[in-house]
């Protein structure tokens, strides 16, 4: 036994009888039990000074040490209710609008450690596999990635935009000899979409490296992924992270018309979540890849090749799904100026906007490769949360701006 004081938030009093009265006092180093002489004068979740002897807490299965309180003083008294009240309030608005208390919930606060623990593992991945982080910026200018839409901002009286994607500038890193980079980093778009698996501000992983072709990637990606599963304990099937399938497009256009429960997925056309979910059941995996996707749907800068059995032109490019959610999107990308030229005029792009990016490929390029990895999406599933907001404190979506 020695006396104490220690300062903290306090959680849970518990009442037992006149005399006695049990609470979490949540300090910076761990949490202690107090045990107060008769119920505290003291609003729950309030920030207390707490006086008394320290002893160790034998009969707890859950504490290491508790103090025996001899006196306490109220530093800042909780006004605005307890996070407890919360638990059991659906996801809303309302919610969003009290994130500071929310967050206290321990579930709350386990789930966002998680994610920012599964972050660093993935860095210190990243590091084993021998590549660098970089830095891109996240104001940027006309060299924006293609048509989609953008928030933009006035730097200085010109024209700017808040980032879409990392890849062009990584590019520009692999020409400058920093052949395999990868950053976590947000991203930023402007689409107006209400899906619970969208945001305007989102956490992304992305990768780019050369003299690697999309094997390689996808290699890669399957062992970001695993380190993120097992760092989370994903409930997915035995064995679901064992040689995870890959299918093709036209695998996929197979698959959906012989599912009667599934609309056809029509040649040409986007991969929609149900035609997801039919390749999921008909495979029994919960992950696959799917490759080849019609150039069409691909960025300008994504390699293409013209594919017999398809009679398309198709992009060398890698999809990950978790069940009916894609998580990671990536390919192999142009290294030559000409073509790169080809394929802005196939999508109706200035090349103006994009001088920069064609001079660095002027410059010489090895054969590189890279990918996306939507963070937030990847561990709301490792998680089982149906809504990626749900991991972000302060979530940026259509209509919802504050706090």
């Amino acid at each position: 036994m020695s006396p104490t004081s220690l300062t903290g938030r306090l959680f849970t009093i518990r009442p037992l009888g006149k005399r006695l009265a049990f609470a979490e006092l949540h300090c910076p180093d761990r949490t202690y039990l107090c045990v107060f002489p008769g119920r505290p004068d003291v609003t729950e979740e309030s920030i207390v000074r707490v006086t008394g002897t320290l002893r160790s807490a034998e009969r707890s299965r859950k504490f290491a040490e508790e103090v025996h309180v001899e006196g306490f003083e109220v530093l800042a008294a909780n006004t605005v209710g307890t996070s407890a009240r919360m638990r059991h309030l659906p996801y809303s608005r309302d919610i969003l609008a009290e994130q500071h208390v929310y967050m206290r919930l321990p579930e709350v606060r386990d789930r966002l450690l998680k994610k920012w623990t599964a972050i660093k593992s993935v860095r210190d991945l990243m590091e084993e596999e021998r590549y660098v982080e970089v830095q891109s910026p996240r104001i940027v200018g006309s060299m924006a990635d293609g048509p989609t839409l953008k928030f933009k901002v006035d730097f200085f009286g010109r024209e700017a935009y808040l980032t879409l994607s990392n890849l062009l500038y990584h590019t520009a890193f692999v020409a400058g000899d920093f052949t395999s980079v990868f950053e976590i980093s947000p991203l930023f778009r402007a689409d107006i979409n209400h899906s619970s698996q969208h945001l305007s501000e989102f956490l992304i992983l992305e990768v780019t490296a050369a003299h690697r072709g999309r094997d390689d990637m996808i290699g890669l990606s399957n062992r970001i992924v695993r380190r993120v599963c097992e760092h989370t304990g994903a409930p997915l099937p035995e064995g679901d992270l064992d040689d995870i399938p890959v299918v093709t497009y036209q695998d996929v256009l197979a698959i959906t018309e012989k599912d009667e429960d599934c609309q056809d997925l029509r040649p040409g056309h986007r991969i929609k979540r149900y035609h997801a979910r039919s390749v999921s059941r008909h495979l029994g995996r919960t992950l696959f890849w799917v490759v080849d996707m019609p150039a069409r749907h691909k960025a300008f800068f994504s390699s293409t090749r013209h594919e017999p059995l398809a009679g398309a032109e198709v992009a060398d490019d890698f999809r990950l799904y978790w069940d009916e959610v894609d998580i990671i999107d990536g390919g192999e990308r142009v290294t030559s100026p000409r073509r790169l030229l080809e394929r802005m005029a196939e999508q109706n792009l200035d090349p103006e906007h994009f001088a920069y990016y064609v001079d660095v490929l002027r410059s010489g390029l090895p054969p590189l490769t890279g990918f996306g990895l939507g963070i937030d999406r990847l561990m709301a599933k490792c998680l089982g949360l149906g809504n990626t907001r749900q991991l972000v404190p302060f979530p940026r979506f259509i209509d919802h701006l504050e706090p």
